[in-house]
């Protein structure tokens, strides 16, 4: 089962998360990518630590998300998509390679591989950003990031069970919005 938490900056995606990971009453695995490349994310690294029970067990993984986690990892954390997916740009080389569309389709199908190896055979919790509601990036850099997640995203809200928009803090469950096939 995949849950999406998705949302803006500072929209409460995490704290959410977590509480619907506590209330399913089970071992807790918090799947972590972000990477504190500065001092000020070292401080949100830090702030998110601080926020999960101590029993949970944290694995922090930047790109092998699938293979980071041990078979009885039952339900999953994922925090967060969006700096996964940066971290996978990040490796090819960032904002000096030229992320063409051929690229970028191919980096959206590796992701999205890789997302349902890890969410076959137990249950999911990602959360992600919502970067369509911000302005367009003003770096070809930024248009890619914003391109390509917001392609994983609609494929992760497709494949999800639950989807909640995180907005000021209060969750939006986006299943009532959605198209009967």
């Amino acid at each position: 089962m995949l849950t999406l938490v998705v949302g803006g900056t500072k929209a409460g995606k995490s704290s959410f998360a977590a509480r619907l990971a506590r209330r399913a009453d089970r071992p807790v695995t918090v799947l972590a990518t972000g990477v504190a490349r500065d001092p000020e994310m070292s401080r949100r690294v830090a702030a998110h630590r601080r926020q999960r029970p101590p029993q949970w067990a944290v694995v922090e993984e930047p790109l092998e998300i699938a293979q980071a986690l041990t078979p009885n990892a039952d339900l999953v954390l994922l925090d967060s998509v969006d700096s996964w997916l940066f971290n996978h740009m990040e490796r090819l080389g960032g904002a000096e390679v030229d992320f063409t569309p051929e690229l970028c389709a191919e980096l959206v199908e590796v992701c999205d591989r890789q997302l349902e190896e890890l969410a076959t055979d137990r249950e999911v919790i990602a959360v992600t950003a919502e970067v369509g509601l911000s302005l367009l990036p003003m770096s070809p850099y930024g248009r890619a990031f914003t391109d390509l997640l917001g392609s994983l995203n609609q494929r992760l809200a497709a494949r999800a069970e639950r989807c909640y928009l995180m907005v000021a803090g209060v969750p939006v469950p986006l299943d009532l919005f959605r198209e009967e096939a």
